[in-house]
């Protein structure tokens, strides 16, 4: 068996820690003096040491040349104040570790994550031991992320149980006279050991957004469908004939949009959600809208046997039932329902 899961988290990062806790306000206030005194031309050293022993534990004073200790004034040092960063620990975060768990997937392929060490702190301090130990259930050796090109540090991410045979990355594709990128975050790819059945063909996207402009969205359909296009180029590279391949993450598109139609209209390549009764696609909120894909090439559509849509970590009233954890709008693991599907291996 294998088993193949995508989802949208939703802004797996994360926080610093003076956000964290109920003197929040003193601290940033108490921060922002800090650097204020950090920037005079004259030092007040015993000011300096009393606003960070305020600030132990939730700002560093990052000090490139060891100087500021002895330094009379700014002209004397190089350096800044930064905030620490607390634990992955809150309800929406542990929700999201539960839907990853409850998919349990050989393979995860994640939108919207702001590091790699971010996404190893989640795996090992939340969702190993709080969902996948006690569940008997296998951890993620192989963690991947590569920054994109989000300035805002939404990133998609693996989580593979499988080894991880190479990668690449499409950060750099541009179009024909243009100095701006195709993707908004990346096309980025993973080949991984599947076993006797060959190697399994990851390409993990992040569609263009539509933002909050609905169907007027002309530049946005515009990169999008570029996007798609050049998704479609790289699958050029393969035999969708006879080679396991995937493609994967929040298109931010419907099937039946015409930006998506360079990639969904390709032979050889198939979108697993519709073997799923029309009523039942929906992957975003509570809409029957599907903006979150796995599309598999024919030597995995031949062996799928399950589909199913992960949708308890989305706050939801009734018919909808999430988990009994995501109590509000704050709690939940997404907006996005995890696609997981089951192959014959």
């Amino acid at each position: 068996m294998l088993r193949i899961a995508t989802f949208n988290c939703e802004n797996l990062f994360s926080r610093p820690r003076l956000f964290t806790g109920p003197d929040g306000d003193a601290l940033v206030a108490a921060a922002q003096a800090l650097e204020a005194e950090l920037k005079k031309e004259a030092f007040d050293h015993v000011r300096i040491d009393a606003l960070k022993t305020l600030l132990d534990g939730v700002v560093d004073v990052i000090d490139v040349r060891g100087k500021h200790v002895t330094a009379t004034g700014a002209g004397a040092w190089l350096g800044w104040v930064e905030f620490k960063r607390s634990r992955i620990s809150d309800a929406s975060i542990r929700n999201t570790a539960r839907v990853i768990a409850d998919a349990d997937a050989d393979v995860v392929c994640l939108c919207e994550v702001e590091s790699r060490p971010v996404l190893c702190e989640f795996h090992d301090a939340v969702l190993k031991p709080g969902f996948l130990v006690p569940g008997n259930k296998q951890p993620y050796p192989y963690a991947l992320l590569i920054d994109g090109n989000d300035a805002r540090g939404i990133d998609v991410a693996l989580l593979s149980r499988l080894p991880v045979t190479g990668i690449a990355t499409h950060l750099f594709d541009k179009p024909p006279r243009s100095r701006f990128p195709i993707f908004s975050r990346d096309c980025f790819e993973a080949t991984l050991d599947a076993g006797a059945g060959g190697p399994l063909h990851v390409l993990l996207n992040h569609f263009k957004s539509r933002g909050y402009s609905g169907a007027s969205d002309p530049a946005g359909k515009k990169k999008r469908t570029a996007q798609a296009a050049r998704v479609a180029e790289i699958l050029a590279r393969f035999d969708l004939t006879r080679e396991r391949v995937v493609v994967a993450g929040d298109l931010n598109d419907g099937p039946a949009s015409a930006s998506l139609a360079p990639l969904l209209a390709l032979p050889n390549l198939h979108n697993v959600v519709d073997t799923l009764p029309e009523r039942e696609r929906g992957t975003f909120g509570t809409r029957r809208e599907q903006i979150d894909y796995l599309l598999v090439s024919t030597p995995l559509r031949e062996r799928l046997t399950e589909v199913r849509l992960e949708r308890r970590g989305i706050w939801a009233k009734p018919p909808h039932t999430p988990y009994d954890t995501v109590v509000g709008p704050s709690s939940a693991a997404s907006d996005h329902a995890a696609v997981v599907a089951t192959f014959d291996a």
